[in-house]
């Protein structure tokens, strides 16, 4: 067989016959070729749903048995699709707007290099497929931030801390909520330093706002580290405890240790106090509870009255009305005399019928008498002073005229308190020498002197501030040098002190 024979023989098994020129072609397979005759040469049309149509090399033609060279091989390919390409088969083309995901896209209609980027949450395989530049774990994405890469990023607030991941930020680092700080205080998008007015426990408090070395102690029942973040001084198990009188540490209102104040017992001796019922010996003297004294101007210990009888103090002497301190000179000018009656019974006294007489020991003769006038109760004092001289109560007053008490001096002078309904004396004081025979009006001629006269050494001079008082505070004993001494301590409408 001729080459040309054999050439035309091979075509013919690839392409079968057409026997029906209006045959549909079978979608998908190749349509039967038309074979034309063109001189020495043939060309075959095939029309194809993706596949190429070939143009065979020149044969030799049956009728003339010549055989032509043919020249190379032309393939032209129809595709179905709006596109044609010659020279190439190309499969299906993608398309980033047909809503499908196919080429290389990575998601629907983005990823790959044609499309754009996808959103975060598409699948990815590079950077690049991603529309914010990030493929993380096949995902597009942030990467997780990292609370130590000195970057702003992730649900950090401020570099390297806030958010959900980070450590809290410090003070004035920004900030979305009081979570993101510290101090648990966010104010206007910054993180605030503690405060104990917050309203946040923070810093170093141990509940909100108090507690800590900057705030105050915290209240019962609220949080607590150490005694001194409570205002009992009692942390217990992590909270402040409620005051207790067995507590072993000074609260509520107690004025040392488990003592004094209102709630507990009064304190021993030595211990700290405010007023003298906090104290066992019922004196507190300069915030210190003392220990009972014949002198101290109180009734305690052992004592039957203020500072006398019982086992330690001398006998209580005559109980009633007398004269307890006398002020009558200080430097410069006498303003601040004074002269102080005290009830030591135990009922009122009614003074209408009473009179202190000012005597002059020069002449031996009364110069003022000054009537009283109403009821002095039991313990209650009598101050006789200027206008100006303030008398704190419970104590009565009676206005006298400034400097109206003589100074004694080169001659005594007295002091008598008379009972005019019973023509008596009650009591009296000569200082600054002895007065012994007076004559005072409606009563007779009486002394001053009661038992021993004052030593020459017990005055009340205007070179220092002082006064003659009965010491112990009331104590009348009916002898003058036992019961009178001099104080630096002038008080008036109070118990006297040493």
């Amino acid at each position: 067989m001729s080459t040309g024979t054999r050439r035309l023989a091979a075509l013919f098994l690839l392409f079968p016959a057409c026997n029906n020129d209006t045959q549909e072609p079978t979608e998908g397979l190749s349509t039967a070729p038309m074979i034309t005759s063109v001189g020495e040469s043939q060309t075959t049309t095939s029309t194809t749903s993706g596949e190429p149509t070939t143009t065979a090399e020149p044969t030799t033609d049956a009728t003339t048995g010549s055989s032509t060279e043919a020249p190379e091989e032309t393939t032209t390919s129809t595709s179905t699709d709006a596109s044609t390409t010659t020279g190439t088969s190309s499969g299906v083309v993608e398309s980033c707007e047909d809503g499908l995901q196919n080429g290389s896209e990575t998601g629907v209609d983005c990823g790959g290099p044609a499309c754009p980027g996808c959103a975060d949450g598409s699948a990815c395989v590079a950077d690049t497929d991603c529309a914010g530049m990030s493929c993380v774990d096949a995902v597009c994405g942030p990467a997780p931030a990292t609370c130590d890469d000195a970057v702003l990023n992730g649900s950090e607030t401020d570099v390297d801390c806030g958010g959900a991941d980070c450590p809290a930020c410090g003070e004035s680092q920004a900030c979305v909520e009081a979570v993101d700080c510290a101090s648990q205080s966010c104010v206007d998008g910054s993180c605030a330093a503690p405060a104990c007015d917050d309203d946040v426990a923070n810093g170093e408090e141990t509940a909100v706002d108090c507690g800590g070395p900057e705030c105050e102690p915290c209240g019962d029942a609220l949080g607590c580290e150490v005694a001194e973040d409570c205002k009992s001084g009692v942390c217990d198990g992590g909270l402040c405890a409620i005051p207790l009188c067995n507590d072993g540490a000074k609260n509520g209102d107690e004025t040392d240790v488990d003592c004094g104040g209102q709630h507990c017992d009064p304190c021993d001796d030595g211990l700290a106090c405010e007023i003298d019922g906090d104290c066992v010996g019922d004196d507190c003297t300069g915030g210190i509870c003392v220990g009972a004294s014949c002198d101290d101007g109180v009734k305690n210990g052992g004592e039957t009255g203020v500072d006398c009888g019982g086992p330690d103090c001398a006998p209580c002497g005559t109980v009633g009305l007398v004269i307890n301190e006398v002020d009558y000179d200080q430097p410069g000018n006498d303003t601040a005399e004074f002269i102080e009656l005290l009830n030591t019974s135990g009922a009122p006294i009614d003074l209408s019928n009473h009179a202190v007489v000012l005597v002059n020991g020069a002449n031996n003769s009364t110069y003022a008498t000054i009537n009283l006038g109403g009821t002095l109760a039991a313990g209650q004092y009598l101050v006789l002073a200027h206008a100006n001289f303030v008398v704190p109560a419970p104590a009565l007053k009676v206005t006298i005229t400034s400097g109206i008490v003589q100074n004694g001096g080169t001659s005594p002078d007295g002091i008598a308190l008379v009972d005019k309904s019973a023509k008596k004396v009650v009591d009296a004081l000569s200082y600054d020498g002895p007065i012994t025979a007076v004559n005072i009006a409606g009563i007779g001629t009486v002394s001053l002197v009661e038992g021993t006269q004052l030593p020459g050494s017990v005055i009340d001079d205007a070179a220092s501030t002082g006064s003659l008082a009965r010491l112990p505070n009331g104590q009348d004993s009916n002898n003058a040098a036992s019961d009178w001494k001099f104080t630096k301590k002038p008080t008036p409408a109070a118990a006297n002190m040493p």
